[in-house]
């Protein structure tokens, strides 16, 4: 567990803090306060209950992981749950997300995420040479802190789409269970992003419009250009849904091409070899009176026959169009 307190006063630098030292500076209007948590544990209850004066339950789901984004609305802040993309996600083409919890207040921030989540470690080096960012207030460095987590999903959809072009490809020129089990475990992917995008796309839009008022007016343009971002990860995302249906059709349609062409050789091989069967058949049996049945030319006839029937009837299949 690391914890990460910056400080702030308007005619002031930045600063870092000590636990101890949140009372104190929670009474000062002036100052803007921002807590990272990484990695939290029961520990950080006291500072979030006791400094904060957050709600029990809340903290409870800090500590806990959330399966949809979400934002509501207490008695002198938000709370705020997004899930953001883990280091090298977007380069793996999996959609692999962590919770990033956020409370916001009038003059603080607390932010609560694992160690693969880069976002807050990247606004930190931000503000320690633009000051000016942090001034404008909490709800601004929570606007960048969810900027770059919006911002890390555009590269997973690039990689994504890449990956849905090699499939494609590979349904025309390869065939086999290999590419079936490509195809759901990008369905599964989509699946589950447009689960997050759709409850991440609607945290945006309220924060946006104006739903809360602990948001500035002069900043809810930022929160809807974050939005305006993410609502294309979500096209996006339904795009590549529909074009991997139509993949999974279009693969269920090969193979059904596939298996009627193999269907087709095998009914003309047995067309073929079916009068052959009987010439066989009929000179195969034991019968003392035939005729020809002694004659010493009888054999080639035989093959002859068959050999003169077979090519008449792979002429007649080629005139035909069947092979």
């Amino acid at each position: 567990m690391t914890t990460q307190i910056l400080a702030l006063r308007k005619e002031g630098s930045l600063f870092a803090a000590k636990p101890e030292d949140l009372p104190s500076l929670l009474a000062e209007p002036d100052v803007v306060v921002w807590v990272d948590f990484v990695d939290p544990k029961d520990a950080e209850r006291r500072i979030l209950e006791d400094y904060f004066k957050l709600h029990a339950l809340t903290v409870e789901d800090m500590l806990s992981d959330a399966p949809t984004p979400k934002v509501e609305r207490f008695e002198g802040y938000l709370y705020l749950v997004f899930h953001g993309l883990l280091k090298g996600a977007e380069k793996s083409g999996e959609v692999a997300t962590c919770d990033l919890d956020m409370f916001l207040g009038k003059n603080w921030l607390i932010t609560s995420h694992g160690g693969d989540l880069d976002a807050c470690k990247l606004v930190h080096e931000t503000l320690r040479t633009k000051l000016e960012l942090m001034r404008r207030g909490p709800a601004h460095v929570a606007y960048l802190i969810i900027e770059h987590v919006t911002e890390r999903y555009l590269p997973l959809m690039e990689r994504l789409d890449h990956d849905i072009d090699t499939i494609e490809t590979s349904i025309v020129k390869s065939q086999g269970p290999h590419i079936l089990e490509k195809i759901f475990e990008i369905k599964h992917k989509l699946q589950r992003l447009r689960r997050i995008g759709l409850h991440q796309r609607e945290v945006l839009n309220r924060l946006g419009r104006g739903d809360f008022d602990i948001i500035p007016a002069d900043e809810r343009p930022f929160f809807r250009d974050a939005y305006d971002h993410f609502v294309r990860v979500v096209d996006l995302n339904d795009s590549f849904r529909e074009i991997v249906s139509g993949s999974l059709d279009a693969y269920i349609s090969m193979q059904g091409h596939r298996m009627n062409e193999i269907m087709k050789v095998l009914t003309l091989i047995s067309t073929i070899m079916l009068p052959l069967t009987f010439i066989a058949g009929v000179y195969g049996m034991n019968f003392e009176v035939m005729p020809e049945l002694h004659w010493q030319y009888g054999y080639f006839a035989a093959i002859g026959s068959m050999l003169l029937t077979g090519v008449v009837f792979f002429i007649y299949f080629r005139r035909r169009g069947w092979v």
